[in-house]
């Protein structure tokens, strides 16, 4: 009977070790498991129910949350993340309202956040950014935003979550890697390890448009477009061919690159694409921007278009896929002719922005005379 009783006992503790070791190996492939910065629909299909998991809506208007919203996410809207700081509108909350603002819609220190504003614009990447500030890591943007999520045939609700506030204390350290402030980025004129880049649209960094103070850019500002980084669908294009553009600018990764717009919020998604999508590792978000440098008198400004890249480099790094580069050296066409050319190596597969095939147009041109 005793020797009965005692190989019960023993089996039972042999179990009870087997399911501790079971639980614990579990906790600890969780903590491990490694989530993407950009996450996709099927992706988020998957782990609705995921434990300690925040959903972040960020569209510009509540009336689209009043109207659907992803199930338990929260609405939070992208201005209140935006405070004036000396005078100066727009900048980033601080950190201490911030973190009593993630508190609110029951954030905390290991909450994973998931952001998503309409298609891909830059209202998410600015929330993944302020949270790389304060040092919160477990962040990630929804590709192609709420409307691919719909497109997906994600589930959609009109209920608000049932959440509570949490405490989230404030960081005991920033992360000032990825800041950049007014005094840096005046330092970095004329840096060769350093890169400036104004993602606004063309006519305002030329000056041709614009409300500020001055118009045009940062002296030495490389220009790029933040939308040509995204499909038309609003998710990111192939980290592949994001690389290759932004090489072709002067734009790699053994450089800090600093990134401005005009008050902070275009700037904060090509953050997040050199950060999170090709993996840079000295990327700075400016977001003070031209509205800030504009405003003193002191800084220098410049107006017209940039040089822009190479466009030798231009065609040998784009145009080798499919085309012989010694017979587009040789062949002689005036601009009409090129324009039908280059036309085609798109058409068969070169990528090209609208500014890059005029460049190479010109200068193709005017090498043939």
């Amino acid at each position: 009977m005793n020797k009965i009783f005692f190989l019960k006992k023993r089996t039972f503790y042999v179990l009870m070790m087997c399911l501790t070791s079971c639980i614990v190996l579990r906790i600890m492939l969780h903590a491990q498991e490694s989530v993407p910065k950009l996450i996709d629909a099927k992706w988020l299909k998957e782990n609705l129910s995921r434990e300690n998991m925040r959903i972040v809506d960020v569209r510009d208007d509540v009336k689209e949350y009043w109207k659907g919203h992803i199930p338990g996410a929260v609405y939070l809207d992208p201005e209140a993340m935006k405070w004036p700081q000396g005078g100066v509108p727009v900048k980033l909350i601080r950190p201490a309202a911030f973190v009593e603002l993630l508190g609110e819609m029951g954030i905390d220190r290991n909450t994973f956040v998931i952001a998503y504003s309409e298609r891909g614009d830059f209202s998410a990447p600015y929330l993944v950014w302020a949270l790389d500030y304060i040092g919160h890591e477990k962040s990630a943007v929804l590709d192609g935003g709420f409307l691919k999520w719909e497109k997906e045939k994600g589930a959609v609700t009109q209920d608000y979550p049932q959440i509570g506030s949490e405490r989230y204390p404030p960081p005991s350290g920033l992360n000032e890697n990825v800041r950049a402030t007014l005094k840096q980025v005046e330092q970095s004129i004329g840096q060769e390890d350093v890169l400036v880049l104004d993602v606004r649209t063309e006519a305002l960094y030329t000056g041709e448009a614009g409300v500020w103070k001055r118009r045009g850019h940062i002296q030495g500002a490389v220009h790029h477009f933040w939308g040509d980084d995204m499909n038309e669908d609003g998710t990111w294009k192939e980290a592949k061919e994001i690389r290759r553009i932004y090489e072709t600018l002067g734009a790699t990764p053994d450089k800090t690159i600093i990134v401005s717009c005009g008050q902070g919020s275009m700037s904060s998604h090509t953050y997040f694409t050199l950060k999170h999508v090709l993996g840079y590792p000295k990327v700075k978000h400016y977001d003070g921007s031209f509205h800030e440098w504009s405003n003193l008198e002191e800084l220098p400004v410049q107006s017209g278009r940039s040089a822009g890249p190479d466009p030798e480099k231009l065609l040998q790094n784009r145009c080798t896929a499919c085309h012989n580069l010694d017979r587009v050296h040789k062949q002689k066409e005036d601009a009409a002719g090129w324009e039908k050319i280059i036309d085609r190596m798109i058409k068969r597969g070169t990528k090209l922005n609208e500014t890059e095939r005029m460049m190479l147009v010109d200068f193709l041109s005017k090498k043939g005379k």
